[in-house]
């Protein structure tokens, strides 16, 4: 099995992608962590996954619970191995209305959680000489679109973020490397994808001819979780249909 033997913590793992990444990583032998508030969420996916998954509740935002998070992986297995920071959020509003509580909000999970948590679990990379970060940005990240600035901006910094990661921690054994998922068919879009219309619209613009499902994501997450991609640090991945190659 490709990740047999390894520790990894996943954010946000009870639904969408991140629960699609958990799967595929207990599939393959990791032992993994769920993180996230919904606590039913978590419960679910342990019950299904059995013994090879353990679920934390807490909010990336609060850094009581980003520690009790970081020393029960530690106390239970003496290390981490992979970290993919999934948790997010995506709200949109014209930037001229947009309210600081909203900018702040975007800025504070989508990034500055990243860091909080990504720093607590550097630590114990360093020591180990080895580790690997997965960061989940998305298309937006690289490309912009009107009235979600924040989102956009969020993601774009979380790309360099990775980058600077890979650059900095390389030495150390310790990779880096971002995801950008195109549409995806979560529950954080499902209210958007209603709207039979739009979504008409928007599906031109995605040359394999459909929108993405989580499994498409936790599948190239998988691939860097290996050791397949042991050369691969610093990169930044599309998981879009080929909407940016346009």
């Amino acid at each position: 099995m490709r990740l047999e033997g390894k520790i990894a913590l996943i954010t946000g793992g009870g639904t969408g992608i991140g629960l699609a990444t958990v799967r595929a990583f207990c599939k393959e032998g990791a032992k993994t962590l769920l993180f996230g508030r919904r606590k039913d969420r978590l419960e679910s996916a342990v019950q299904e996954l059995g013994p090879q998954a353990q679920a934390i509740t807490g909010d990336m935002t609060c850094n009581d619970d980003l520690d009790h998070l970081t020393q029960t992986a530690l106390n239970m297995h003496g290390r981490i191995d992979i970290l993919v920071n999934n948790a997010g959020i995506f709200t949109g509003a014209p930037l001229h209305e947009m309210e600081e509580e909203q900018w702040n909000q975007s800025i504070d999970l989508n990034l500055s959680s990243v860091f909080r948590l990504t720093q607590r679990v550097l630590k114990p990379m360093m020591t180990q000489k080895s580790g690997n970060f997965i960061n989940i940005s998305s298309i937006l990240g690289m490309i912009a679109v009107p009235q979600v600035a924040a989102y956009n901006s969020s993601k774009g910094a979380l790309i360099q973020f990775s980058r600077s990661i890979a650059m900095e921690y390389g030495a150390y054994g310790i990779r880096s490397n971002a995801i950008c998922p195109g549409l995806i068919e979560t529950e954080m879009t499902e209210d958007l994808m209603t709207d039979k219309e739009l979504m008409a619209t928007w599906a031109k613009d995605y040359p394999i001819g459909r929108f993405g499902k989580p499994e498409d994501v936790a599948n190239a997450c998988l691939y860097l979780a290996s050791d397949e991609s042991s050369f691969v640090t610093g990169a930044v991945l599309p998981v879009d249909g080929g909407f940016t190659a346009h």
